[in-house]
This record gives C-alpha cells, sequence and structure tokens, in this order.
C-alpha cells in the first residue's frame, strides 16, 4: 500500500482491485510453479539478496538442493517505461555461493491490453507478463544482441 502526503500528513492509498487481482493471478502461476510467495516484504530474504528503498510487490523463492532462484514481482496497472526504470528492482544484487550460482528473475506484470505502452528493449531487463483475470500470456527476456 502507498503513501501520499497531504496538507493533514501521510494517507495510505488503497490498492486498486486490478492490482490485487494481478498479484493474486501471478502468485497462484508462482505457487503452482514451486516458489513460496511473500507479498510485498519488507527486507530481503536471506544475506545474498542485497535491495535498498525497494520492496516487491511479489518475492518468490525456491530453493532445494539443485536450485536456488528469486523472483522479484512488479504489478504496474497503468505502466510507463521512464517510471519503471527509475525504481529500484534493477538495483537488486545477488550474491553468487561457491556451490551454486542462484538465479534472479525480475518479472514486470501489465495488464492486458497495456503492453503497447512499454518500450520492447525492457525485454532485455526483465520478463514481462501480461495478466488478466486467471490468464497470464508470458514474453519471455531476450538478451541483447
Amino acid at each position: 500500500m502507498a503513501e501520499i502526503e497531504t496538507k493533514k500528513g501521510l494517507q495510505a492509498l488503497s490498492e486498486s482491485a486490478l492490482h490485487r487481482g494481478m498479484k493474486a493471478v501471478v502468485a497462484s502461476e508462482l505457487t503452482r510453479k514451486g516458489y513460496e510467495v511473500i507479498e510485498e516484504p519488507l527486507w530481503p530474504p536471506n544475506r545474498f539478496v542485497f535491495w535498498e528503498a525497494y520492496r516487491p510487490d511479489l518475492l518468490g523463492l525456491v530453493n532445494t538442493d539443485v536450485k536456488e532462484e528469486y523472483a522479484l514481482v512488479e504489478c504496474e496497472t497503468k505502466p510507463r517505461t521512464t517510471r519503471l526504470l527509475t525504481k529500484n528492482i534493477w538495483r537488486v544484487e545477488l550474491q553468487s555461493k561457491i556451490d551454486r550460482q542462484p538465479r534472479l528473475r525480475r518479472i514486470l506484470v501489465v495488464p492486458r491490453g497495456k503492453l503497447g505502452a512499454l518500450d520492447p528493449k525492457l525485454r532485455r531487463f526483465c520478463e514481462i507478463w501480461v495478466a488478466d483475470k486467471a490468464d497470464i500470456l508470458k514474453i519471455p527476456m531476450c538478451l541483447p544482441s
């Protein structure tokens, strides 16, 4: 939940139904894929993940004997590339380990009909998921050429 400052002090903004619905669909999908999902975590999950002045909408975690993966999810109901590029999701650091290399996924979720508002170059930095009530179109990250 965001806060705005008014003449009377800080006031909480309620989360829109669209934003809540997008988070629910994505959380369900990540859970189905074996992730533990934490909504708006206040702190990084462990000492191997570092972020500052950031809180993802969802954090997905998979930690098994063979796989360690983190998914940072940002749900944007009114996506704008310029605003997205200022978010701290791009500054999250993941420390490697001697015995395995953890994976960090950045997932940007937008509502159906809003994909055209994004610069296609964003795909170099994150996966883009287009979500509606019960369906997700997943556009994979593409490596820079």
